[in-house]
């Protein structure tokens, strides 16, 4: 039998202690798919106010009933309750209107398959866009792996105020997140992002600006060389899991790590670094370009390396 996994409730009851200060009462969201409900549901958690943008109604509509579902299994396995989870909904909002986010203290941009596109470009323009509509003094963040801060906020006034927060959201547990500084970003900038970070009871790790930070450059050659190993018929996906998972002492091994993420995300991480660094350690795996061809994304799609059902469940 296997051990039972426990999970401190404390992130979801509403304590006094979590009211956030002034500093960051109200953070904005550009884009709330995956990553932007995680930060939405971590930041309302801690008492912050949260109001994310999004391309039209039926995303926002999604977004919130995806956020809503979440704190629904966090009240069935980990103890919530449907005070907590309607405290926490209360303090989400969703736009259309850019306008919206002009109030904030923080605005994180996490754009993923949206109609804004995934180039540099487009990023640019969105932080362009934020720059003409916030403070000077309300910080800009990107939560991407694959673009540089220092292009982002190359085109800017106050480039001083950008930085790259990359949160860990394949774990309930995953409670670090990386922080990297800009060739502009000020000592001010990250020092405030830190304790932001530490507000959210997150542990912050400094990074210097590389394509993949420590995270997604270390996972992809991992995920590489496994999907190498069951290729060559040296050991089977369980046998790898398994030994990652009880040897290593892995919460979930690289195949059930890449269904989570998404299988197609991970091959994108994986192009990116290849191009930046020209290394084929980076390069997906035929195995991985197999998946992808038959539309096997992982969790999202219900196959990737294992079967899932409707609720994201892993099927034998």
């Amino acid at each position: 039998m296997a051990e039972p996994i426990i999970e401190s409730i404390s992130e979801y009851g509403l304590t006094q202690e979590k009211k956030s200060s002034k500093l960051f009462s109200k953070v904005g969201i550009v884009c709330c798919e995956n990553d932007g409900q995680y930060i939405a549901r971590v930041c309302s958690s801690y008492g912050m106010d949260v109001v994310f943008w999004e391309i039209d109604q039926k995303k926002i509509d999604w977004s919130i009933q995806s956020i809503s579902d979440i704190m629904e299994s966090r009240i069935k396995n980990w103890g919530a309750t449907e005070s907590e989870k309607k405290a926490v909904l209360s303090r989400i909002k969703g736009t259309t209107c850019w306008e919206d986010l002009k109030d904030c203290d923080l605005v994180i941009e996490t754009v993923s398959t949206t109609s804004i596109g995934r180039s540099h470009e487009a990023r640019k323009k969105v932080f362009e866009r934020l720059e003409s509509i916030v403070s000077p003094s309300c910080i800009l963040a990107t939560n991407s792996t694959s673009v540089i801060i220092s292009e982002l906020s190359e085109n800017l006034k106050y480039k001083a105020r950008c930085i790259s927060i990359h949160f860990m959201i394949n774990s309930v547990e995953s409670r670090i997140v990386e922080i990297t500084k800009g060739l502009y970003t000020s000592e001010d900038t990250f020092e405030k992002v830190s304790w932001f970070i530490t507000m959210l009871k997150r542990k912050p790790i400094p990074v210097e600006e590389s394509v993949g930070l420590i995270s997604v450059r270390m996972f992809t050659v991992i995920l590489n060389e496994a999907c190498e190993i069951v290729m060559e018929g040296i050991g089977t996906i369980e046998n790898v899991e398994q030994l990652m998972q009880t040897g290593y002492g892995m919460r979930y091994g690289p195949f059930s790590v890449a269904d989570i993420m998404g299988i197609d995300r991970v091959a994108r991480w994986m192009e990116n670094l290849f191009n930046e660094f020209g290394d084929a350690r980076y390069k997906p795996n035929p195995l991985i370009k197999k998946l992808l061809r038959h539309h096997h994304y992982g969790v999202i799609s219900g196959k990737g390396f294992f079967a899932y059902n409707a609720n994201g469940e892993k099927l034998n």
